[in-house]
């Protein structure tokens, strides 16, 4: 696996892994989806591709902060955070039942998501 630009850690199985699955659709190969759940359970390469990357961005789906605390736990550093729910007010919070504004929230936090990313690979 070649390392990417950017790696964007996501909780596994989670509205952020959703959201960053449909920004991928349009940030191309430059921009790799990292499941912290994927270290956790060792996959190899994840680890070293988080570390390598030249960018990483932490994105949490909620105020549980999941892939935050893995992250730092597993002593891998990042460059910027994202909590949808924190800054978006998106309405889909883990272990909660998702509202039905649910496809709007994906859709939203994933073009936010893609403008930050693309503002980030022009600097790299």
């Amino acid at each position: 696996m070649e390392t990417p630009k950017v790696c964007i850690i996501v909780c596994g199985d989670s509205l952020s892994e959703l959201v960053v699955g449909e920004a991928l659709r349009e940030l191309g190969n430059n921009v790799a989806l990292c499941p912290i759940s994927a270290v956790a359970t060792g996959v190899e390469g994840i680890k070293e591709n988080m570390k390598k990357a030249r960018y990483v961005v932490v994105v949490d789906s909620c105020s549980e902060k999941c892939a935050k605390k893995l992250t730092e736990a597993l002593g891998i550093e990042y460059d910027e955070y994202l909590n949808l729910e924190e800054e978006l007010g998106v309405k889909a919070p883990c272990y909660k039942n998702p509202s039905v504004e649910l496809v709007d929230d994906v859709g939203l936090a994933a073009t936010h998501l893609i403008e930050r990313i693309l503002e980030v690979l022009k600097k790299l």
